[in-house]
């Protein structure tokens, strides 16, 4: 999804990324969410609103049980870009996600990403007589993100 600076900037929150990912898989309700992750029903309302207010969220559907009012958000996507952001003119796509992961996972995703590396030079090389080929670098960084005020926003 492209997103403008302001919608960049709702996104940057560690725990607002997690309800991006998790409303993408499956439309919930503020509660289920909060359930999931183990917040405030409070904390998690509000992430929300703010993600629905910048566009990234939005409602699903609305159940009405006995005078009771549920809406169930959902995700627009999962991945976004930013149009405004300048990009080399020599970067073909360029993408980012905050995510939560144990050490063991890191260890887990760099392996996937050596193995993805090795199946497409396997690829390109079976079909380096059939397509038109150019050389690309292909680079990726996993940053330990840090948010000073990310321990009490959840």
């Amino acid at each position: 999804m492209k997103i403008n600076w302001k919608q960049q900037k709702a996104i940057s929150n560690p725990l607002r990324s997690r309800i991006i990912a998790l409303l993408y898989e499956k439309p919930m309700t503020p509660k289920q969410t909060a359930d999931l992750l183990k917040k405030n029903p409070g904390t998690i309302y509000y992430h929300i609103q703010q993600l629905v207010k910048h566009e990234i969220l939005e409602v699903d559907s609305v159940n009405t049980d006995k005078g009771i009012v549920e809406k169930y958000y959902k995700s627009k996507a999962v991945t976004f870009t930013n149009p405004e952001q300048e990009t080399p003119p020599e970067h073909v796509e360029q993408k980012m996600a905050t995510v939560y992961l144990s050490q063991k996972l890191v260890n887990e995703l760099s392996k996937d990403i050596e193995k993805l590396f090795y199946k497409y030079g396997h690829l390109s090389f079976k079909e380096r007589d059939e397509e038109e080929q150019l050389s690309y670098s292909i680079e990726y960084l996993i940053k330990k993100h840090i948010n000073e005020g990310e321990k009490s926003e959840e």
